[in-house]
């Protein structure tokens, strides 16, 4: 106890569960008294304008909550994650005083809802907050007492799956951070996603003065035409040097970045032990050269929240011959004098090509620059994958160099299958899944696990390719079309395979039972199944894979909206849909689905009916098809 004349928590805790015996109750505090802590830290983030007095009141707190010999210790590494949590986000949403506030009296209004709601009496009316206690010395230390051991106090009343649960908030926010690495993502994979690479130009006199000081300097170190070369800024003599780091904070650049990432949100800071002067000479077969022809990710830290580091490519001469490939972009890039190639070091699949008919005449010379980018609010992530990437990035190159020129078996070896079988399967695995998803799903699955709830991994999983469909077709400018035929493809194909596995589950158990028959087969519901999804590859292999995942809608197909005139769309209206709304229904027929999960399929269908509804009248950020096309 801190105060003198006050319960130790053991005894408050006793006084505390009289006023909450209620499972409504406990588990609406759960969620209530974290908003209200996030409603105050927010308040001081704004009025201080800044994070550092909220990470200070946070640490003190903890810091003599763990003093407290009377709190377990469970209960205090689960208040850790719930106030460092708070905390966190606190630091990363962007309210204004009023957005804060409201926070705040909704964390204590709903708190004494939930005890209205479950008619149990509140513990501070009891207490401190009773008829003529307020004003008293003893009301006083009991309001201390009772915000100081409100939130593991909270955490005590909660049942032993929720407590788990309690253990895998760290991984959610993880997960969730992943998705939210700039001023354009949610946070969550259920909305749409745009194209991360960013395209510049340095077009200031200033700036291509110093990008031919450069190139000069590297031309003047007589490079070798049979391989690439090298250079750490450190290298470059004083003007080139000078030059470089000029470059690297020119204006060219910070426009660029203040089209992704918020300048009043995000630092952007130089990675300066990466940054270097590249020379490619011929492509040499058989040695790790052959990376930049695959396709391929930098960077290992594809799982990385929050922060960003961004590799820019900038042209020094008029190159034709070697142009970057965007795959997630369908398009290529040819560096010029002053154009700026940038995307995610760590997360942006590409490759280079060489056009044979566009030879070039001289050395192609790049800089290469780098920068983190993360939230003001969070510098600790930006430092950290500053550092963990440049690191990476001196012993990958290290291993490179190791292999350009293999002079032994072995080192062949790390060349072709470590450096390049080892680039090809990480890639593969973003390419078709999507790293990210896979860690949603995981996440996912370890919080249901530790609820002990597999409903909530069923909710948590089943719907997402749904609200990136109507996010998607509504905002289109600027959509990432690759990532999202593949999210979706993912997302969707994972329900279906849980839906396959309730249905087929109850057969297998009696099949090992020994008494599955003919009879006991839903015949029925297999025929609806199948009926529903002959159509929709029907209606797929007439749309073209492309336009069925809107190519259309994008721009990146040329076609009228009524360009297909066969089979099932000369039958059906909307034949995609209403064929897998038939499938979905034949679905609910088995024991394991409707029976088991009454809610399942028509959350489904509801999704797919404000979907078909979306398409019908082509509801998007735009002017309709039926709007723009004259009629004659």
């Amino acid at each position: 106890p801190f105060i003198a004349g006050v319960d130790d928590f053991g005894a408050t805790l006793t006084a505390f569960a009289m006023y909450h015996k209620s499972p409504m109750n406990n588990i609406a505090h759960f969620f209530t008294s974290p908003l209200g802590l996030l409603g105050f830290f927010g308040l001081m983030n704004k009025a201080t304008k800044s994070v550092r007095p909220s990470l200070s009141v946070a640490a003190m707190y903890l810091f003599f909550l763990f003093s407290d010999y009377t709190v377990p210790k469970d209960l205090f590494a689960q208040t850790a994650i719930i106030i460092c949590t708070v905390v966190l986000f606190s630091c990363k949403l962007q309210l204004g005083y009023a957005g804060f506030a409201l926070l705040l009296a909704l964390g204590y209004g709903l708190q004494d809802l939930a005890h209205f709601s479950t008619n149990e009496p509140t513990f501070q009316g009891a207490t401190w907050g009773k008829d003529g206690v307020p004003m008293s010395v003893e009301a006083v230390g009991l309001f201390f007492q009772h915000v100081f051991y409100l939130t593991p106090l909270v955490c005590a009343t909660q049942t032993q799956e929720v407590q788990n649960f309690t253990y895998v908030i760290p991984l959610l926010v993880f997960a969730y951070g992943c998705y939210a690495i700039d001023s354009h993502s949610s946070g969550l994979p259920h909305t749409f996603v745009r194209v991360r690479a960013l395209f510049g130009k340095m077009t200031e006199k200033s700036e291509t003065t110093d990008l031919k000081s450069v190139r000069d300097w590297a031309m003047s170190q007589k490079p070798p035409k049979g391989k690439t070369s090298h250079w750490w800024v450190a290298d470059l003599d004083e003007e080139a040097n000078k030059a470089f780091h000029r470059l690297e904070v020119c204006e060219s650049v910070k426009r660029m970045f203040a089209t992704k990432f918020d300048p009043e949100l995000y630092n952007l800071d130089v990675v300066g032990g990466m940054n270097e002067l590249y020379i490619s000479g011929p492509n040499r077969a058989g040695t790790s050269d052959q990376v930049f022809f695959t396709e391929h990710i930098d960077g290992p830290y594809i799982l990385f929240p929050f922060a960003s580091i961004y590799r820019c490519i900038v042209g020094t001469d008029g190159n034709t011959e070697i142009s970057t490939i965007f795959p997630n972009l369908y398009d290529a890039k040819t560096a010029q004098t002053g154009d700026i190639l940038a995307f995610d070091f760590n997360r942006e699949p590409h490759l280079i090509s060489a056009d044979d008919n566009k030879p070039n005449r001289d050395f192609r010379v790049v800089l290469k620059l780098h920068y983190v980018v993360y939230p003001k609010s969070l510098s600790f992530f930006g430092h950290a994958l500053h550092w963990l990437t440049t690191r990476y990035n001196e012993l990958f190159r290290a291993l490179f160099l190791f292999t350009l020129t293999p002079s032994s078996g072995f080192s062949k070896f790390v060349g072709e299958y470590a450096v390049n079988g080892g680039t090809v399967l990480y890639n593969s695995i973003d390419k078709y899944c999507g790293t990210v998803n896979l860690l949603y799903q995981f996440s996912a699955g370890v919080a249901a696990y530790a609820l002990n709830s597999y409903v909530f991994f069923l909710v948590a999983t089943q719907y997402i390719h749904y609200c990136r469909y109507i996010s998607t077709y509504y905002y289109r400018k600027g959509v990432n079309w690759a990532i999202f035929k593949r999210d979706v493809l993912f997302f969707k194909s994972c329900a279906l395979i849980q839906l396959a596995a309730l249905i087929i589950r109850p057969y297998i158990d009696q099949y090992h039972a020994g008494h599955l028959s003919f009879q006991d087969v839903n015949w029925l519901g297999f025929a609806m199944i199948c009926a529903g999804y002959f159509v929709s590859l029907a209606a797929t292999a007439a749309l073209g894979v492309d336009g069925t995942y809107f190519g259309i809608e994008l721009g990146f197909m040329k076609a009228d909206y009524n360009f297909v005139k066969t089979f099932p769309y000369n039958v059906l209206p909307h034949p995609m849909i209403l064929s897998q709304v038939f499938a979905l229904l034949g679905m609910s027929t088995f024991e394991g689905v409707g029976k088991a999960y009454p809610w399942l399929v028509p959350i489904h269908c509801t999704f797919y009916a404000v979907h078909m509804a979306q398409e019908h009248w082509d509801y998007f950020d735009g002017t309709p098809w039926y709007k723009a096309v004259k009629v004659e």
